[in-house]
């Protein structure tokens, strides 16, 4: 029994330090992307490199009020 509470903490402690990776890397792809688009990049060829479509792009820029270049 004490091996499996252990089993048990020891995965909870893992997926929350999965989870903050996945927040840190999300934030960087979208300062990432942003950055691109503002430099001039087309969505289509941001979404190609960044192995995303089209739409999540411009629905990233979006949410991050980017989606007019300044």
């Amino acid at each position: 029994m004490a091996s499996e509470e252990n089993d048990l903490e020891t995965a909870a402690v893992a997926l929350r330090e999965a989870q903050a990776a996945v927040r840190a890397a999300r934030r960087k792809l979208t300062a990432v992307v942003v950055s691109a688009y503002r430099a001039g990049e087309a969505v289509a060829r941001i979404a190609e490199r960044a192995d995303m479509n089209v739409m999540d792009v411009r629905n990233l820029l979006a949410a991050t009020d980017a989606s007019r270049r300044r």
